[in-house]
């Protein structure tokens, strides 16, 4: 049980804060009145101490697991603390922002039993919907996002006990507004006019490789030259660097992540790879800094490359090259619907973009791939450079 409401059965209970496996565990000890016997009940599990102490303080202050526990008690203090250090960072941001800034802020003060489908209704209009002439509070898409993340605290806390039913799941979301011809991906003509085009540009090697990959923009970024292996045609995706409180910060993938893979290159990309090796590794001994840089995408300066940077170059390449502007996620896509077509197989290409789980030999960390991989390395390679 996670509560002091709910803790049954024990009487003259004390509550304490513990370390155990590294993690900190709020725990209530008490004797059972009907046996006399000595219980423990563990409350809750937080990454830290402080969340943990703090938690244990909203018990004996009665703002957690009682009648007047409010929604922002629990989206707050409970329910964000249990999925920290659980969750990816960049998602554990993204429900931190929505609950500091559209949830707390409208729903904060509403006790959580008095929740009602009408009242959520209510806060998803004031989200989403504006005077004439202004504009709404958020879009379409982030009120979905926002009412999403609601729902799933107000879920746990069923779960938990605290609420008996989750209102959110009686309201609508509102309609997604369509994006009016807005292109997600390149056709192969405008993928392959880019590379041509942006040829000598020294993010020209990651351009490439991310087409034919699909690594997403973070996973691209966090490779080292030691993930990669142009001669057996293998890179080892482990790692993101990503932007986290406007910081560029490298970050190893969660074990449980799909995301953590092998993927096959051919040969053409293998080939580039090579080269471009040989003319980073002369860059950086002008710089002096030879051997000490691992990163397989450098600055100018032997820095990894930030990823706003590498999203502002892309930005303006596009407009230079006279292609439809994409976002790097833009580079995935693309290499998702070319690749579809090209390998002719969905569960490869599952595989290689990390959206499902992948077998035993590609979940290991050696070189050894199936054939099927192999083939359809090259299959993408020669269709992105015009062999097919």
């Amino acid at each position: 049980m996670y509560y002091a409401g709910h803790v049954r059965g024990v009487a003259a209970a004390e509550v304490t804060v513990q370390k155990q496996r590294g993690k900190w565990t709020v725990r209530q000890a008490g004797y059972d009145p009907g046996s006399g016997r000595r219980r423990v009940r563990q409350l809750g599990t937080f990454a830290t101490k402080k969340a943990a102490q703090e938690f244990s303080r909203s018990l004996a202050e009665g703002r957690i697991g009682s009648s007047r526990e409010t929604v922002g008690d629990y989206v707050r203090e409970v329910w964000l603390r249990s999925v920290e250090g659980r969750v990816a960072d960049n998602t554990f941001e993204q429900y931190r922002w929505a609950v500091d800034s559209h949830i707390v802020p409208l729903l904060g003060s509403v006790r959580l039993m008095d929740l009602t489908p009408e009242i959520v209704d209510d806060w998803i209009t004031d989200l989403s919907v504006a005077p004439q002439g202004e504009r709404p509070r958020l879009g379409a898409t982030s009120t979905r996002l926002v009412r999403k993340i609601l729902s799933m605290a107000l879920e746990h806390a069923v779960q938990r006990g605290p609420l008996k039913r989750n209102p959110v799941v009686l309201t609508r979301p509102p309609r997604a507004r369509r994006t009016s011809g807005k292109q997600q991906g390149w056709t192969l003509a405008e993928a392959r006019s880019f590379l041509e085009a942006t040829r000598g540009h020294r993010l020209y090697p990651a351009f490439h490789l991310g087409l034919v990959t699909g690594l997403r923009r973070g996973e691209l970024l966090g490779l080292d030259w030691h993930d990669v292996d142009p001669e057996g045609g293998i890179v080892e995706v482990h790692r993101q660097y990503v932007v986290v409180r406007g910081r560029p910060e490298l970050r190893e993938l969660l074990k449980t992540d799909t995301s953590d893979r092998l993927v096959t290159i051919g040969s053409a990309t293998a080939a580039m790879l090579r080269a471009y090796r040989e003319r980073q590794a002369a860059e950086l001994n002008l710089l002096g800094v030879a051997g000490q840089q691992v990163a397989l995408f450098t600055t100018e300066e032997g820095d990894r490359v930030n990823p706003n940077t590498f999203a502002r170059a892309m930005k303006r390449l596009c407009d230079e090259v006279g292609v439809a502007p994409l976002t790097p996620k833009g580079l995935r896509h693309t290499a998702q619907s070319v690749g579809r077509v090209a390998v002719g197989d969905d569960k490869v290409m599952q595989e290689r973009l990390g959206h499902a789980d992948i077998g035993v030999t590609l979940n290991t960390y050696t070189h050894t791939v199936t054939q099927q991989h192999r083939q359809a390395g090259e299959r993408i390679d020669e269709v992105f450079h015009g062999k097919s």
